[in-house]
């Protein structure tokens, strides 16, 4: 197998991996990136970089992605299909490809309607299953997607998103079929629900063909838990989780400690090879979630021989 990046070494090698989230910027600034991106340093494996999530403007997820190669991280680049068409979306790819991004999560994104620019034209030329095909087809075949041939391939470790709340497990099925090597889970909070979920993946052998990551929310305050449960649609927030928050002396560090708990949870599971960390605004929680859950100090990297 040919490795592309150290993100993919790490899983190949059987790490436990572990991955947090950073939103770029709503600006021109580099200065609180570059602050955030230290404060992950040593505690992840690999940074994802959001792109233009809930349909709010930002920074590109490719130039996020330039600046943490520049400071010395792996990125992961998020890549949705809502705001740009093929053209745009494959030439994104490989400009990240030749910056040395070699993570791009490829998914269907958020409508601008629910974002800051209500008016802005939905794109939507592909879905995250074509668009997954088509970062294969890049790379593999050299060639676009409209069969013209590339003077380069580009070199990427391709990824996708998966959702154990709501889907069945064969649209997870689908997804690596369109050619994703690995899978990052949206929010988990419903373990039970999920270890249904992973039966059916195993049951399948899917996990065995694609590198499975579970994802981790770290809720700060009872408020969060309560929205999160009523207009987060596919989150699965349950009661005892707004409960905990409610009822706690302190609510962030209960936020992390839920966060660590399931954490251990999920990755009791067979199948489970990593946890994907999320916060909203509270970047520095993901560090403390990844010592409390036991996950610190983060191994080294395995030799390329492996």
């Amino acid at each position: 197998m040919t490795i592309y990046s150290d993100f993919q070494r790490r899983l190949r090698a059987g790490q436990i991996v572990v991955t947090g989230e950073i939103a770029p910027p709503k600006g021109a600034s580099r200065e609180g990136l570059e602050r955030v991106a230290h404060r992950l340093g040593g505690n992840v494996d690999a940074i994802n970089l959001t792109d233009n999530q809930r349909g709010i403007g930002r920074m590109s997820a490719l130039g996020a992605g330039v600046i943490m190669r520049q400071l010395g991280f792996e990125p992961i680049m998020q890549m949705t299909c809502q705001h740009r068409n093929r053209i745009a979306l494959q030439s994104d790819a490989l400009s990240a490809a030749v910056c040395g991004i070699n993570n791009i999560l490829c998914m269907t994104g958020d409508h601008p309607r629910i974002g800051d620019h209500p008016e802005a034209k939905n794109v939507l030329d592909l879905n995250s299953f074509q668009l997954i095909k088509i970062m294969r087809t890049l790379r593999d075949e050299q060639s676009f997607q409209s069969g013209i041939a590339l003077k380069t391939a580009p070199h990427f470790f391709v990824g996708g998103v998966a959702n154990p709340n709501v889907e069945r497990i064969a649209r997870l099925e689908r997804k690596i079929q369109s050619g994703a090597e690995f899978i990052q889970t949206q929010i988990i909070f419903d373990a039970e629900r999920f270890k249904e979920w992973m039966h059916e993946a195993r049951t399948l052998g899917l996990h065995q063909e694609a590198y499975i990551l579970a994802g981790i929310m770290v809720v700060r305050s009872a408020k969060s838990a309560r929205f999160l449960r009523d207009h987060l649609p596919g989150s699965r927030v349950p009661e005892w989780l707004v409960e905990r928050m409610e009822s706690a002396d302190d609510a962030e560090q209960e936020g992390i400690c839920i966060a660590a708990e399931l954490t251990q949870e999920v990755l009791s599971i067979e199948g489970v090879r990593g946890v994907h960390i999320m916060s909203v605004d509270w970047t520095k929680s993901i560090p403390m979630v990844a010592e409390r859950a036991g996950l610190l100090p983060r191994p080294p990297l395995p030799s390329e021989d492996l």
